[in-house]
């Protein structure tokens, strides 16, 4: 039987999936040209890709235009991926994946140079979002960083680019008395990079027994947003008591019953 076959598993009971679809639409106020992005995308625990892909990616180089809104570089690159997460619960996971991005320039002797670090925690919420990633770049204690910069083309470098949010070597266990510090870290203000991500999620609803009847329970999933199978269980359970009570009219007010038909009001 070839019906059906196409479609994918439902994820079990608390699991969830989901569909990641976005861009890396424009990078906006960068004071060079020929600009491209360096991206990649950091899962925490609890996370994990079903499908092999590519982590990580290469946005095409683009020339800066001026506009209005300031200097403009479009990529309109795309990326796509399918995660999955085992727990129900927030608490569980350590957090939401995220969308590092790393923006650099290539100057007339071919030299490349870094413009700016930032990062994107994935949306939670199903949909359509545009957000707008600040970046900034690492800064020299003197002016010694910016003449390297401008003649030889050398800037200060991450070795992580999880430093932008929590570095890879940092551990938050509660029994450890750690503190994440990043005083004395010298940084400059750099451009923005836009990116557009859809969100799409596929998770099973959830369901109790009472009294010897399924209900529905009035819960949410646990990014604060109904499931779309509970809304049409919403729309079934609406449709029933309609018609039962089109059939309790209907029964009422047939006529030989006592000689006289019955007034129902109506609500």
């Amino acid at each position: 039987n070839m019906v059906g076959s196409v479609f994918t598993d439902p994820p079990q009971e608390g699991a969830q999936r989901v569909h990641v679809f976005g861009e890396i639409a424009r990078a906006i106020g960068f004071e060079a040209d020929n600009l491209f992005v360096n991206y990649s995308f950091d899962l925490p625990l609890g996370w994990c890709v079903e499908e092999e892909v590519e982590m990580r990616g290469l946005t095409q180089r683009s020339h800066v235009r001026e506009t209005k809104s300031g200097q403009i570089a479009h990529f309109n690159h795309p990326f796509e991926m399918t995660l999955f997460n085992s727990s129900s619960k927030e608490e569980e996971i350590g957090g939401r994946p995220r969308l590092f991005v790393e923006v650099r320039s290539v100057d007339g002797w071919d030299r490349v140079r870094l413009e700016g670090y930032g990062y994107l925690t994935l949306p939670p919420t199903p949909g359509c979002h545009t957000h707008t990633v600040q970046t900034w770049r690492p800064e020299g204690p003197d002016n010694t960083t910016k003449l390297r910069r401008f003649f030889i083309g050398g800037t200060p470098e991450l070795s992580d680019v999880r430093y932008t949010h929590v570095p890879s070597n940092y551990s938050s266990h509660p029994d450890q008395n750690t503190l994440l510090g990043k005083f004395g870290f010298r940084t400059i203000s750099s451009g923005s990079v836009e990116v557009r991500v859809n969100i799409v999620k596929q998770t099973m609803p959830t369901f109790v027994e009472d009294d010897q009847k399924y209900k529905r329970v009035a819960l949410k999933d646990k990014y604060g947003r109904p499931g779309v199978q509970l809304a049409l269980l919403d729309a079934i359970e609406t449709f029933s008591k309609a018609r039962k009570r089109l059939e309790t009219m209907r029964t009422t007010l047939e006529p030989g019953r006592n000689g006289h038909s019955a007034l129902i009001p109506l609500l």
